[in-house]
């Protein structure tokens, strides 16, 4: 059974279950820990465009728009639309971890 996207920031994450007292089944992610920018391999450094948005940012430069969290995970960012202002502001883009 999958709950998740395989390409998404949660694939690798472990698929846990937990019993409700009634007997039903609950299913949730195991916790996802964001990798340390200083560990990854960094691709480029890009600025924002007028207009831009993260998902049309990340398909500009990675090729796939979902892939936002990439770029959001090298960036120390947790609120994706911190990246979309101040326009022109210079977003770091990381190589995929080894396994992504």
């Amino acid at each position: 059974m999958s709950i998740n996207d395989p390409d998404g920031r949660y694939a690798k994450s472990e698929q846990r279950f937990h019993t409700l007292p009634d007997g039903r089944i609950v299913v949730h992610l195991a916790r996802r820990f964001v990798p340390e920018p200083e560990r990854m391999t960094v691709a480029a450094v890009v600025p924002m465009q007028a207009g831009d948005r993260i998902d049309l940012f990340a398909a500009r430069t990675i090729g796939v728009p979902t892939a936002w969290w990439r770029i959001a995970d090298a960036n120390r960012v947790i609120h994706p639309e911190a990246m979309e202002q101040p326009e022109g502001q210079r977003l770091i883009i990381a190589m995929p971890e080894s396994g992504s």
